[in-house]
This record gives C-alpha cells, sequence and structure tokens, in this order.
C-alpha cells in the first residue's frame, strides 16, 4: 500500500455494516467514493483515509442522529481491529493493553492517533486526527471513542470503562444526552480523548494467555515494521515528485535522487505494492482535494499548478480519481 493514510478495510466496513443498521443506505454512503466497490472495500486492502471521510460526512447530512458515531463505534466487532483486538484481549492488564493499542493503532488506521498523558486522576488518551485534504468529522472520532468506551463489557472483557470521556467542544447535543448514552462522565474540550482511572490501569484482563500473546505481537511487529518501511520509501517518492512537478517527474530521476537503482526502486515499490504511476497520480490528487477544499484558488489556476494544460483534462482526472468533479467536491467542502 502507498504513502498515504488509510483505514483497513476490516475496520471500514464494520463501520459502514453499523451505519446501515442505524438506517442508512449503503449506496447513499459510498458511491463514487474511490476505494469502494458495490459498497465495501475489498478484503484485506485499505481505503483512503480521505474517502472514508468523505463516508462520514455524507453519513452526518444523511442522519442527523448526534449519537450516530458512538452507536457504531460501539457496535462494532471486535474483528474490526484484526489483530490489535487480539493483542489486547490477551495482554495482561488494562494498562498493558491500552500501551498495545497505542503501539499498534496505525495497523487498523492512520485517520488519526491516541496520544497518552499522564494526570494525577489516571491515563488521558487524546485522538489527534491526521492532517490531510479532508477533515476528520466529529461522527468519525467519536466512532473511535466509541468503540473503546461504549461496550458494557469494559475493555477487553475486564469491566473497566474509562472514568470520563471528552468530547470535541461544539458538540450538536447537550451533554446529558452522551452521558445518558455512554453512562460515563463527559466533558467537552478541543480534542477528543478519554481518560482512565490510575486505579484500573492495574485491572487484569480475564482469560489472558500470554502464548497466544506472544505470536500475535510477533505477528503484529512484523507487520509494523512492513507498513513503516513501505510508507517511508513512499513518502520520499512523494516528495521528489512534488519537487520535480507531476508533469516532467520520472521514476529514473527518482531513483537517482534517492541514490537507488532504476530497478531497485521498481523493486522496492512492488514490494510495497504500488507503482511509480500509481503514487505519481495519487500525490496529484490529494493535492488537488486539498487545494479544492481549503483554498478558493480559480479551477483553471489549480489546473495550470498541478500540471494540466487544459481545465477540462483537469475535471476528468479528478472525476475519475475522486467520483465527483472539482466544483462538487468543493461545493461538498463549503456544505460540510
Amino acid at each position: 500500500m502507498s504513502g498515504a493514510s488509510t483505514i483497513m478495510a476490516g475496520w471500514m466496513n464494520a463501520a459502514l455494516d453499523g451505519l446501515v443498521r442505524e438506517g442508512l443506505e449503503r449506496r447513499a454512503l459510498t458511491d463514487g467514493l474511490r476505494g469502494f466497490e458495490d459498497g465495501f472495500v475489498a478484503r484485506d486492502s485499505r481505503v483512503d483515509v480521505a474517502s472514508a471521510r468523505r463516508l462520514w460526512r455524507r453519513a452526518a447530512m444523511l442522519h442527523p442522529d448526534p449519537l450516530l458515531g458512538f452507536k457504531v463505534g460501539a457496535g462494532l466487532p471486535v474483528q474490526a481491529t484484526n489483530v490489535v483486538a487480539i493483542i489486547g484481549a490477551h495482554s495482561a492488564t488494562v494498562g498493558e493493553a491500552l500501551a498495545r493499542l497505542l503501539r499498534y493503532q496505525q495497523l487498523v488506521s492512520n485517520s488519526g492517533v491516541y496520544h497518552a498523558t499522564d494526570e494525577a486522576q489516571g491515563l488521558r488518551l487524546t485522538y489527534m486526527p491526521t492532517p490531510g485534504p479532508v477533515d476528520a468529522h466529529r461522527l468519525q472520532i467519536e466512532s473511535v471513542l466509541g468503540s473503546t468506551a461504549g461496550r458494557r463489557a469494559g475493555l477487553n472483557g475486564s469491566g473497566v470503562r474509562p472514568a470520563r470521556v471528552i468530547l470535541m467542544a461544539g458538540a450538536p447535543a447537550p451533554r446529558s444526552i452522551y452521558e445518558d448514552f455512554l453512562d460515563l462522565p463527559v466533558e467537552f474540550a478541543a480534542r477528543a480523548g478519554l481518560v482512565f482511572a490510575r486505579a484500573d490501569l492495574a485491572r487484569p484482563i480475564p482469560g489472558a494467555d500470554p502464548r497466544l500473546l506472544e505470536l500475535n505481537m510477533a505477528y503484529a511487529e512484523g507487520l509494523l515494521h512492513d507498513q513503516d518501511r513501505d510508507e517511508a520509501l513512499c513518502a520520499h517518492v512523494q516528495a521528489v515528485i512534488r519537487r520535480a512537478g507531476f508533469e516532467t517527474a520520472s521514476v529514473a530521476d527518482t531513483a537517482g535522487e534517492l541514490g537507488l537503482s532504476l530497478r531497485s526502486l521498481q523493486r522496492r515499490l512492488t514490494e510495497a505494492g504500488v507503482s511509480f504511476t500509481q503514487l505519481r497520480d495519487e500525490t496529484r490528487m490529494r493535492e488537488a482535494m486539498l487545494l479544492l477544499t481549503q483554498s478558493r484558488l480559480p479551477l483553471a489556476e489549480l489546473a495550470r499548478g498541478l500540471g494540466y494544460s487544459q481545465e477540462s483534462a483537469f475535471s476528468r482526472a479528478v472525476k475519475a480519481w475522486w467520483g465527483l468533479t472539482p466544483r462538487k467536491l468543493r461545493q461538498d467542502a463549503e456544505s460540510a
């Protein structure tokens, strides 16, 4: 997979299933979004974070329930996080399970990460969305919080739930609505997150098997190593492409700038599951999305800056990649 921020299919499909259970139509959520086919993400693949964030924005427009994110997150099956869930379930204590969640969370999603801070009351996990051309919607963030806080059995069946939930300021419903649903104290701040009481961190997780933990951590470490290696290579290639220009960048020149032979670069890209052409197109289209949604540049000027001689060619490329014309993408961003 390329160096772009992505979310694994298991999580995204489980979230989609949850949205459908809440009454939304799968096709209305996914139609035209890159990475989705017949309303699903292909198994063993990953979907671009920008597409996932656009999906959550659609969900917010189609379903006004302020608890939608928490309802979906609380209903996610353990399979949605794959090996990360298994590692948590077989960690000896809640504190160890949370530490391993922090280490392996990128295997599930690069849309955002928890950052841990020690406080007098315990451990604070602050959710930090990854910067990108499409901002994370609060419902998507709350689905992540809900997957950790929303289960009555507690984290990994330990019976431990957060001491309090922190929601982003500007929530569309009163505090009491969230507290009644979560059965937890809620406060508001600039960043969403969870706080676990210090005494709960030492609570044991029933049925934890050290041998299963060891086997699955070894597997996760291998996945993490491969992902870090592949993402670093792709990020270097994308940086060279931006410097060289989308129309003039070539795989041979890029290999030379990275100190690799042409054959070595092509082999390593193949191992990462991507080609130079795919990386170049992806880089240009992510830049296009960023400029369309976060600037007011005229489309003709934007097209020229991205290496297109005609605005019509730019429009066709954007629609083929993102599923909507540049004007519609900009309108959607303004109305979100």
